[in-house]
C-alpha cells in the first residue's frame, strides 16, 4: 500500500521538473498533478523501501500517468512509439489527417522532458538515479 505524502512531498516531486509533465512537458498546475512512481509499485512483490521515496517519483500530468500506467520507462517509450502504427491501423480519421497534412509523423526517438531539460538539479539527478539503479 503507498502512504499518502505529505503537503511538502507533494512540492519536492512537483519541483522536479518545474511544473511540468517529467514526460511530455506540459505545464501542470499543482492542485491537479499526478505523482508518479517510475518503478511500479505494483511491479515489486514486496516493499522496498526505495520504491516509495520522493527519489521513485515524477510529476505527471493525467494523461502521461494513466497512459504510462505499470510500465517502466522503456515499455512506457516503446508504447509511445508505436501509437501512430495503431492508429493507421484502426483509425481512418487519422490516415485522412496525414493525407491531407494536419498531421505529420516521424521516425525521431521518444525523449522524455526530464531526460531533455534535466528539470532537477545535477545532484538531485545522481540521487535518483543511484536509488532507481538499486531498485532494479
Amino acid at each position: 500500500m503507498r502512504r499518502k505524502l505529505s503537503k511538502v512531498e507533494r512540492q519536492q516531486v512537483y519541483e522536479k521538473c518545474g511544473g511540468r509533465c517529467a514526460y511530455c512537458g506540459c505545464e501542470i498546475p499543482f492542485k491537479g498533478f499526478n505523482v508518479d512512481h517510475v518503478l511500479c509499485l505494483r511491479n515489486f512483490e514486496y516493499m522496498d523501501e526505495s520504491i516509495d521515496t520522493i527519489a521513485n517519483m515524477f510529476p505527471s500530468c493525467r494523461s502521461c500517468n494513466q497512459y504510462k500506467s505499470t510500465y517502466d520507462l522503456e515499455t512506457f517509450r516503446k508504447m509511445l512509439s508505436g501509437i501512430p502504427k495503431r492508429l493507421a491501423r484502426d483509425v481512418s480519421t487519422y490516415n485522412i489527417a496525414v493525407r491531407f497534412g494536419l498531421v505529420e509523423e516521424h521516425n525521431k526517438p521518444i525523449q522524455f522532458y526530464f531526460e531533455r531539460h534535466g528539470g532537477q538539479s545535477q545532484k538531485a539527478r545522481e540521487n535518483d538515479n543511484e536509488c532507481i539503479k538499486k531498485s532494479s
